[in-house]
């Protein structure tokens, strides 16, 4: 990674961790970037054992908007479309999809569950709003 997309790998990172009430275990950003769209989402388990939902505030979309533009500007990277960024026990990790791993028939609604199972297998996810 080169300069500018490592310290956007940790905005993100630091970004997610600030926004994450009461963690307490593994915290995923999922995301889908594509030209002029995105949308990104955080996940985490918090002090209660529950998986958390949390929108992502326009300054992190921005950030994993960038990141999205300087990877696939970088020689040798190529355009992907589903980040799914993990921290888990202070360990960053991150799995990219690229285009022609999706199925063009499928919608977010379709991925983002899929992604939710991977991360936190049938833990249910809380989608109320923060008090």
């Amino acid at each position: 990674m080169n300069q500018t997309i490592e310290q956007l790998y940790q905005e993100i990172g630091s970004s997610a961790l600030a926004l994450a009430d009461s963690l307490a275990g593994r915290l995923l950003v999922y995301a889908e970037v594509q030209k002029g769209v995105i949308s990104s989402d955080i996940f985490y388990i918090n002090t209660d054992g529950a998986v958390r939902y949390r929108f992502c505030p326009k300054q992190m979309k921005d950030l994993v908007y960038s990141f999205w533009e300087q990877w696939k500007s970088e020689p040798g990277n190529r355009e992907w479309l589903v980040m799914s960024y993990v921290i888990d026990g202070g360990k960053f990790s991150m799995d990219l999809t690229y285009p022609d791993q999706v199925n063009d028939e499928e919608e977010l609604s379709d991925r983002r569950p899929r992604a939710i199972t991977k991360y936190f297998g049938d833990m249910k996810v809380d989608y109320s709003k923060p008090k």
